[in-house]
Parts: C-alpha cells; structure tokens; sequence
C-alpha cells in the first residue's frame, strides 16, 4: 500500500479509550495510529459489524486517503506498509515494535470472504454501505464513486472524434506546416496538436524542458485556426488552468512568449492573447458552504469550448473527477504533466495512472483507426514508430514528448534525469553521473551555463568533509548578493531575479537539514557577513517570502515568491515585491499578505510547478521514507542550468530505488484488456 507515515499523540494528552485487543498490534506495530483504530471501531458499531478482520481493513481504508491512497490493496498490504513504532509507553506496553510481516495479518482470501459478508462492504451497484470491495482493492465508498466516475468519462472523451465541422486534411497539413515547419520525420509536438484537433481528450506528458507549452500554444493556434475556418466562424472559447495559481500564470505567460515566435492571422493572434488562465478550484467555483463542493458541474458545465489543464500530475482524484466532470461532454479536454513528478500531496496518482504503466521509454500506442486518421496529417511517418493497439482506448488521446528541450540529453542535468526516469533500471548509472568528475564542480559551473554545459553534482560528506561548508558558502554569496541589492534599494526586480536564479530545496521541513534548520542558517550567515541585515523582526529587507494560500482579493496565490524591500516611494515604508506577467512587479504591503513564510529554502513537494537557473537539493542526514525516487527527479528537474545535490551516496542510491507506490484502481480501469505491448509503455 505504500509508506503510511504516522504523527504521534504528543505529552499530556489525555488518555484515550483503549483500542480492541485484535488491533493493538497494529497500533503498536505503527500500521495505525490509536485514533484511526477507534474510528473504525466506531464505524463498526453504527453498522453494526465487530469481526476484527472487518474493523482492520477499514481502519486502513480511512487511513489511507490522508497519505494519497484511494484503496487498500489487501493482496499488497503486507509488503507495502513501513513501520513506524507508536511512543514508549502507548497504553502503557512500552514493547518492542514488530516486523510487519511478523503482524497478525488475515490471509487475502479469508479477508476477502468476511468482508464481502458484511453489512459494512458492498461490491458494486449494491444498496449504498460505507465501504466498497471491488476484486482485492477495498475503498470507502466516496473514492470508489470517483475513481468509477473518472474513468468511465475519460474512456469516453477518449474514444469520441471530434464531430463538428472539420478542415481538410490539406488544410491541417498546411497549418501544422506553418506551426512546426515541414515533417520530415515523425515530430512528436505536430502528433500531439493533430490529436487534439480530432479528440475531446489529449494527454500530453514529458518531462520538464520537452517542449508541452511550447506545443500548447500551436495546439491552440490549429485549434483557432480550425473554428474560425468553420462554417459558424465562431471564436472558440479557452481557459488555461493549474492546481496553483503560481503555475496558471506561468502556463500563460509562456503562451504569450510563444506568441512572439509565430505568424498567425490577426484574429487567432487576437483570441490567443486574450486566453484567461485561473486555478482549478477558482474555474470550477469554490462556493462559500464547502471548499469541496463547486458551483459547475455536469448539470452546469464550465463556459469553455477547451479547457487546458498544466501541472496535471498535482490534481488529486477527488479534484480530477470533478473538474472533467465540470467540462461539457462536447467540449475539449487537454492535460499536461510529468508522469515521472511527485503525485498531488493528497488522495491518488491521477495523471500517471491515465499514462499507464511504468517503463523505460516514452512509448506511443495507437490503434489502427486511430492511426490511420492520423498518418494523413503526420506527413506519412508515424508508420514503425508506434505500438498497435488491437482496440481503441485511452492510448489513443496520450502523447509522450521524449526530447529534452531545456537541457541536452547529453548535459549532465539531461543525463542524470533521463536515468532516474528509468524507472529504477539505471539507479547505479544516474549516481554515478552525480559522482562523475565530468560533473563541474559548483565554484567552477559558469554563472550562463545551457545546453550541454547544464551541471549536476553529487557532494557526499563522508567523502568531502567539507560538502556542508562549500555548499553553504554557495548559498549564502547568492543570497547575499539578494540581500545587498535590497538594502542598496536598487530596483526590486532586480533582487527578485537574483532570487529566483537560486533556490534551496529540502526532502523535509523540519529536523537536521529541513527547511526551517537551513532558514536559520542562511540568516544567521546574512546577519553576520551583510552589513544592515537584520531579520529580528517579522518583516525585514531583504526577506524572501512564499505565500501559502490562494487570496484572489489581492491576487496572490499558493507558491508565489516575493521579497521584502524598502518603497521607493515612500521611504521608511517596507512592502512585498513580486513578479507578474502582466504587470511586471508589482508591490503590496505586508498587512494585505495572505499567509507567507520565509522561503531561503523550500521543500521539494512546493517546489513543483517553478524552475530555477540553478538549484541546492539537501537529502537527509539518515535514511528516510520521505526519500523517493519521484523527490529526486522532481528536485533534479527544477533547475535549467546547474544541479547541486547535498548527501551521502548510500542515501541517494536508496532514494532511488524506493518509487512512490500509491494503491489505486484507475490504471487497472482505464488499462484493462490491453494487450501485453501496452506494458512497455
């Protein structure tokens, strides 16, 4: 099931009812926590059930959620679930903790039969019961109905052709000869742009640096090209949209930079330029009686013709099915993301399960219908270059970019990201590239390093007892440079931008080597090397801040970066200076802040959605279940020049090999009956 990590009941808590016998060694053996025990003793009591086989698994089932588990898988339970032992002296047994596999556990059939007897446990469309047992994987009953309702409406937005008035293939080979020039061999962006003008779903994934803004600005150009040549002339109606209002943004600022780049007809131009970009949560409604209910629905769908989703691998399941299910049955759907990225810090694996499974290379599959459609527009060489499908399915609307556009394949940065994406077939390669002497060491990497020069360096302190020190004086010269450029009152776009062309990224927030231990590093080091430096008080100069809530009154939003500095105006005044696309920077008193926090450095989960010229990556001192192989790839990934990765060897190579594995059904629902190539993908 996966790393269920568990938060202890702190000292002086009063004491709780005891947990029944047949879960205790559960609870003591760290699979549980005695809360989620009792929850589930409670449940059985309204239903009416006691078996203690029944009670464990819905423990479990409640619990998982909160750790980005839809389901329980009870065939994996026992192989997935890490130990973490309760405090010394819960209920007062102070004994040693079990081995997992040591732990009580029901045999998967056995766990089977009683749960599908009782009256706590449905299999499928039966009357409505709290939990939901659909082959070995048992749900609560609310994530059974999103991940049924998901796939069931992306299977057929994936199988249904556009039915409206079309362009002439002539025509649409014209077009994407304009976009993306003459094909001479099959060029994936052109694949993609032709699957979105012929389906009400495309999926277009790859890493970062491989081209997905770059191909979504002439997806929609073609599209707007397409309608406008209809009989109607209607402009289509588009909205950008991400999980965080940071990267929504981003998505449409780089659609505006791409605009620079192309020649288009002065009414696409036009109805490209005025593309609104929102969140996800602000698209569908938020409305004030829940933050999970919205005001658009399948009953009110969104007022959008394409609605194009960035970040698509930080949606959670809950969110997924009710964004698809807000975007009406004739209109499009396009999502983006990295497959190979952090999943949504909640329930669920969303864009990678729509991806399928794992493998070591971005593998396109098409059926023969499917294709043929395609060869016309293609320029004739997708023949060779794809798995046949034997039927139609998701595959057909999914597109895999597989060339690094932001770095070489053949840089460092390249090479180290393309052996962690291998799925853990080339841990020992990707280290050792990290270690590699090739790898410029920090001091010597040029400050306008691209391309084949982009830099990435393991330092291991127990090879370079120095490690910390060097790359602690890194730190600090960068940010002293911020801070100088603050305190001189030079231009605040000028100390945002030497901000963000350095960000260090940390496995966790707190303990040796968090985010919190390496703020107070960096400004005890200011304070004493930076003369007026001073972050005694909540707002100081030079202070860089993350905002972490959404506040649309003052458009700020989760993962926007600011700085403090004097105004210009009003001297003595202190105020937050960000980065807009539209506006350039833009200032705003502290008193008008959302919620922020200091940000010197930041964790690798809110370090998704930005990039960064160069980043610091800081592994754990010791071993550490929040180490995955997605961490790393998703820390690598953040810089477009120079990657320093701070730990020991032993604990990158670990890392490495340990993939976030998150219990869920999707992929089995959206995969089922595909032939054995599909595996490969």
């Amino acid at each position: 099931m996966g790393t269920l990590p568990l938060t202890a009941a702190g000292a002086g808590v009063p004491a709780a009812p005891p947990v029944l016998p047949a879960l205790t060694p559960f609870v003591a053996g760290g699979v549980l926590t005695g809360a989620e025990a009792r929850l589930a003793e409670r449940l059985g009591r309204i239903g009416g059930e006691d078996h203690p086989h029944v009670l464990l698994a819905a423990a479990l089932a409640l619990r998982g959620p909160r750790y980005g588990h839809v389901c329980v898988e009870l065939d994996r339970i026992a192989a997935h679930v890490a130990v973490e032992p309760q405090p010394r002296g819960w209920q007062g047994t102070g004994e040693e903790t079990l081995e997992v596999e040591a732990l009580p556990w029901p045999s998967t059939d056995r766990w089977r039969e009683v749960l599908s007897a009782s009256p706590l446990v449905r299999s499928g469309s039966a009357a409505a019961t709290p939990l939901v047992m659909d082959g070995t994987r048992l749900y609560l009953d609310r994530y059974w109905q999103y991940e049924q309702r998901l796939a069931a409406a992306l299977e057929g937005r994936a199988a249904a052709w556009e039915d409206g008035p079309t362009a002439s293939a002539p025509a649409v080979v014209e077009w994407l000869d304009e976009l993306f020039g003459p094909a001479r061999e099959l060029d994936r962006q052109r694949l993609a742009a032709a699957v979105a003008l012929t389906r009400r779903l495309t999926v277009i994934a790859g890493g970062p640096g491989t081209g997905k803004t770059y191909t979504v600005a002439r997806v929609l150009a073609l599209l707007h090209r397409a309608a406008l040549a209809a009989a109607d002339d209607r402009v289509l109606r588009v909205v950008l949209v991400a999980p965080t209002g940071k990267a929504a943004a981003r998505l449409q600022e780089s659609l505006r930079e791409a605009l620079g780049t192309l020649r288009l007809p002065t009414p696409v131009r036009s109805a490209m330029e005025r593309t609104p970009a929102s969140t996800i949560h602000r698209l569908l409604g938020v409305t004030r009686a829940s933050s999970t209910r919205f005001r658009h629905d399948a009953r009110r769908p969104v007022p959008y013709d394409v609605v194009i989703v960035d970040e698509a691998s930080m949606v959670s399941l809950p969110l997924m099915a009710k964004l698809v299910d807000a975007v009406d049955d004739r209109s499009r759907l396009i999502l983006l993301g990295d497959r190979d990225q952090l999943a949504s810090v909640e329930a669920g694996a969303v864009f990678g399960d729509i991806c399928g499974p794992a493998g070591s290379r971005p593998t396109l599959r098409f059926s023969p219908v499917a294709a043929s459609a395609l060869e016309e527009v293609v320029g004739g060489h997708l023949a060779g270059e794809h798995e046949v499908a034997d039927r139609p399915g998701i595959w057909d609307a999914i597109v895999r970019l597989d060339r690094f556009r932001r770095f070489s394949s053949g840089s460092d940065l390249g090479a180290v990201a393309a052996a962690i994406q291998a799925s853990g077939t080339e841990v020992d390669r990707a280290v050792e590239l990290l270690r590699a002497p090739s790898a410029a060491a920090p001091e010597t990497v040029p400050a306008a390093a691209d391309g084949p020069e982009a830099a990435a360096r393991l330092l291991d302190p127990d090879e370079d007892p120095a490690a910390a020190r060097t790359v602690t004086e890194l730190v600090v010269d960068r940010y002293a440079q911020m801070a100088r450029l603050a305190l001189a009152g030079a231009p605040a776009g000028e100390g945002l931008s030497e901000l963000n062309s350095l960000r260090v990224l940390c496995a966790r927030r707190r303990g040796p080597d968090g985010v919190e231990d390496w703020n107070r590093r960096v400004e005890r080091r200011l304070t004493a090397d930076v003369p007026g430096f001073d972050p005694g008080g909540r707002w100081y100069v030079g202070r860089p801040i993350l905002v972490t809530r959404n506040d649309d009154a003052v458009r700020l939003y989760n993962g926007d970066v600011g700085v403090i500095v004097e105004d210009a105006d009003q001297p003595g005044q202190l105020v937050a200076a960000f980065w807009t696309p539209d506006a350039g920077v833009r200032t705003i008193t502290p008193a008008r802040l959302p919620a922020c926090e200091t940000t010197f450095a930041m964790t690798i989960h809110k370090s998704q959605g930005s990039q960064f010229a160069e980043v610091v990556i800081v592994l754990t001192p010791e071993p550490s279940p929040v180490l995955t192989r997605e961490l790393v790839y998703t820390a690598i990934t953040r810089a477009s020049r120079r990657a320093t990765v701070l730990g020991r060897s032993e604990i990158l190579r670990a890392a490495l090999t340990r993939p976030v594995q998150r219990a869920s059904g999707l992929q089995q629902r959206l995969w089922h009956g595909a032939d054995q190539a599909s595996q490969d993908i």
